[in-house]
């Protein structure tokens, strides 16, 4: 008998929440619904809708990320990498995670809980910053934000900047910045989607298939837009073996909801944003000494947010309308219990912020000023017992920021500078010059772009305060009240070449082509190292955080693409390395990474598919737990995407991931053996999709 586990419960919503839902929901869906259906039967359309094939030039695309305000790609003084909805669509149709993936000189990692985070240029994911619509998307902890708790609803595009990026956005962008912009729905429109997938011969007996439910909808009155979109999310732990007691990856259950209304009051643009977001894990980490029972390693988290923005355009002498000033408050809140059976910890932490900018422009010159008023708290408290293991502490910061940019006609100029008071480690600032010189103009453009720029970042409350006890998964993390800021001083330059050919021999094409290059030296970079004596003692892995007195992280990212009207390919080429002072490698950190992808979107046949693989090579080995050598350090993965629109409503979509099902050996890790291939497995799921 097949066994098909449900959707998660609903238990750990209030009543308060279920009404905001159920109010805002029906009203929106069954407006949408009416509304769209009325406008589109007064509108001639053919069966199958047009297909938009082709990637948008770098003269089409406009990107606000690299100098906080819109402009053409092509106009960007700061390299900027863009996916575009299309793909993003067929990449992913849960979270984030996937997407990123296919970004060049992005390094997607998979943690021990389970979940994903990002390294760029060598950093990893606590000082990269990820935004949603401009805003940071900060980890309650502070600390890296987990990609597979992010949705991909309703993006528009993600825009990437590899490098420091601390002047304009803070602490947590010493390694660059990754931007995802969602639509602002211009008609009437309700999606309903479902997918099903199974991680085939790897699957659990009694949890077998994932399952996946949508629903987004976008309803126009009057001056004002309001949009609600919902993910439920199931998927199966997966196991190597036929032996359950101990299953590299558990069962998650997630819930995304989010609700938007936008409009005018008076002059005034107005955003009120709500988010909601559960998840609950569970993985079974071995059995209990003398019983048939399992241990468990289970968290359970809930957070909510909301955001109040208000705005107004101003009517530029260049390229688009922007916000002349804009004013975001929010307040964020995260109840977290975790840990392994009979050792749970809750934490409970929470984020206030108030932040706005200015802009003032003219035909040659724009100037983007603002600051922020910042608090964090965080208490931990044992579930046994009720004890506190870290009473409530907190943290504020005030921060200010300018930039101004020399707009000419084939070049421009950035001179930014950021300063912050921290209520722990007191004054902080960081100052970049950076600049771009269109060298080619006309058919064949070669532009280059450059800077040098400083970051910090400083200690979050988890690294000073917060005790990871994840015993049940073999290890511990401790926090270290005596940490520094860390500080960088990164130089990079980047040259860009486009062109277009016309009947060659192997056809029509437009061509690109990319070479990155960075060098940064960084001061107390901060780290989790491994405690020997401590490990021995508690009998686990224990971690404790540290600074790295000096570390030096330098590379090059290179990458080509061709595009086709119907066939899109991609190769990219990243190296990195990362040591420190002592010119050990920083563990973590892979020196080589190959990317490619094929894309073909045949518009006669509303089909949009892409092969893609990474090949990953040479992982700084951990200098503790690995006493017995290394069995693997290369890996590469090949995963498949394909959606096909076969009606004027309806698509569906196959997904075929990690198709070679490369994964890590557990039982040689156990052993002491490294093995520097993903926890992972060969995933194949089908969906369709309704679109009203």
């Amino acid at each position: 008998m097949i066994y098909i586990k449900p959707f998660p419960k609903m238990h750990l919503y209030s009543n308060q929440i279920i009404k905001i839902l159920a109010i805002y929901a029906a009203s929106n869906l069954f407006s949408t619904a009416v509304i769209a259906q009325e406008e589109k039967s007064t509108t001639h359309s053919s069966h199958h809708p047009a297909h938009h094939s082709t990637k948008k030039k770098a003269d089409e695309v406009i990107v606000v990320t690299g100098t906080r305000t819109p402009k053409l790609l092509a106009n960007s003084p700061v390299q900027v990498e863009v996916i575009e909805q299309e793909q993003i669509n067929l990449l992913t149709q849960g979270t984030i995670a996937q997407a990123l993936n296919f970004i060049p000189g992005v390094v997607v990692t998979r943690n021990q809980k389970d979940g994903y985070n990002v390294q760029m240029q060598g950093f990893d994911g606590d000082n990269v910053l990820i935004l949603l619509d401009s805003q940071p998307l900060i980890s309650p902890t502070g600390a890296a934000v987990d990609l597979d708790q992010i949705s991909a609803q309703d993006i528009k595009q993600i825009e990437v900047i590899r490098g420091a990026a601390s002047v304009m956005y803070g602490s947590s962008a010493m390694g660059g910045v990754i931007n995802i912009i969602t639509n602002q729905g211009k008609e009437n429109q309700l999606n309903l989607s479902y997918e099903v997938g199974s991680y085939t011969q790897n699957s659990l007996e009694d949890d077998l298939y994932s399952h996946q439910a949508r629903l987004g909808a976008t309803l126009l009155t009057g001056d004002w837009r309001h949009q609600v979109n919902t993910l439920l999310k199931h998927t199966p732990g997966f196991d190597y073996d036929n032996d359950h007691s101990s299953t590299p990856a558990g069962s998650l259950d997630k819930i995304f909801i989010n609700l938007a209304s936008s409009g005018k009051i008076g002059s005034l643009d107005t955003a009120i944003k709500y988010q909601f977001f559960d998840e609950e894990k569970d993985k079974n980490t071995g059995r209990i000494a003398g019983q048939s029972n399992y241990q468990h390693y289970i968290s359970e988290v809930q957070q909510q947010q909301f955001d109040f923005d208000i705005s107004q355009k101003l009517n530029r002498y260049h390229d688009k309308i922007q916000r002349q000033w804009q004013v975001n408050s929010r307040i964020m809140e995260h109840q977290e219990t975790s840990g392994g059976t009979g050792s749970l910890r809750n934490a409970n932490f929470g984020l206030y912020e108030v932040n706005g900018k200015y802009v003032w422009s003219t035909t040659e010159l724009e100037i983007v000023s603002g600051g922020l008023i910042h608090k964090d708290t965080l208490e931990q408290t044992k579930v046994d017992d009720g004890s506190k293991e870290v009473p409530f502490v907190s943290k504020e910061s005030i921060e200010a920021f300018s930039q101004v940019n020399w707009i000419n006609k084939n070049s421009q100029y950035l001179l930014g500078l950021r300063v912050q008071d921290d209520s722990s480690f007191g004054f902080n600032s960081a100052l970049r010059v950076s600049g771009m010189n269109n060298l080619l103009t006309g058919e064949n453009k070669l532009k280059l772009r450059y800077g040098v720029g400083q970051g910090y970042r400083v200690p979050t409350l988890k690294e000073r305060f917060y005790e990871f006890d994840h015993s049940s998964l073999g290890y511990k993390v401790y926090g270290n009240e005596d940490l520094n800021p860390e500080t960088s001083i990164t130089a990079n330059t980047s040259l860009t070449f486009e062109t277009s050919f016309e009947e060659s021999l192997l056809g029509s094409f437009d061509f690109t082509s990319d070479v990155n290059i960075f060098y940064t030296q960084a001061k107390d970079l901060i780290d989790s190292v491994t405690d020997p004596e401590r490990s021995i003692e508690e009998a686990l892995d224990i971690s404790v955080y540290t600074n790295i007195d000096e570390a030096i992280l330098k590379g090059f990212d290179w990458s080509v693409a061709a595009n086709y009207s119907q066939w899109q390919s991609q190769l990219n080429y990243s190296y990195v390395s990362a040591k420190d002072n002592n010119h050990v490698r920083l563990e973590g950190r892979p020196k080589h990474q190959f990317k490619a992808s094929i894309g073909y979107t045949p518009s006669k046949y509303n089909i949009n598919s892409m092969l893609y693989l990474v090949y990953q090579k040479d992982e700084a080995v951990p200098t503790e737990g690995f006493e017995n050598g290394t069995l693997n350090n290369s890996w590469f993965t090949i995963d498949f995407k394909l959606s096909h629109q076969f009606s004027k409503h309806f698509s569906w979509r196959l997904t075929l991931e990690n198709i070679l099902d490369e994964h890590q050996d557990t039982d040689a890790v156990r052993e002491q053996l490294f093995d520097a291939r993903p926890v992972s497995s060969r995933f194949v799921s089908l969906g369709i999709t309704y679109k009203l």
